[in-house]
């Protein structure tokens, strides 16, 4: 950009010799206009950062924490509702506990990647004994169907 800047200065100084005073800072106006809009604006980082640059935004940040099983699911929920957000890592008695801090410029955001975090979660915590006991009532189920049927069967052909 630099570079860009002083090759244009240097064209504008070997063609002032045949522009008068007003055309020569017409021309130079023109040139500093354009390199100014061209400026890459400095992007402002978004979804996961570190926590200097979550606090360093301004607005207020609120913790929470998180079992390392779901820090993934967290992740993909919070940049799907452009949530951003800090994962500090904290070992506590040879375990590592993690705490999420997050802020969004909206509450509504925030809580509708909440909702859909739990979720998320809530569905998949399903217990292996939950599954199997699920499973053996439905199976019971059916057996009571089939004695059923049959004895209602036999009635008939007793007839």
């Amino acid at each position: 950009m630099q570079e860009e800047l002083e090759r244009r200065t240097v064209a504008l100084a070997i063609n002032a010799g045949k522009f008068t005073l007003e055309e020569l800072l017409k021309a130079m106006k023109k040139a500093v206009d354009s390199s100014i809009k061209n400026i890459p604006k400095g992007k402002e980082p978004k979804g996961e950062m570190t926590l200097k640059e979550l606090i360093g935004k301004g607005n207020k940040a609120e913790k929470i924490e998180i079992a390392e099983d779901s820090l993934k699911s967290f992740q993909r929920t919070a940049n799907k509702y452009n949530v951003d957000y800090a994962i500090h890592k904290v070992p506590e008695n040879g375990v590592y506990k993690y705490y999420v801090f997050f802020q969004a410029k909206d509450y509504t955001s925030i809580d509708s990647a909440f909702k859909e975090y739990v979720y998320k979660n809530e569905k998949k915590k399903e217990s292996l004994k939950q599954k199997i006991n699920n499973n053996k009532e439905k199976v019971k189920q059916k057996k009571d169907k089939e004695k059923s049927k049959e004895r209602d069967y036999n009635r008939e052909r007793s007839r």
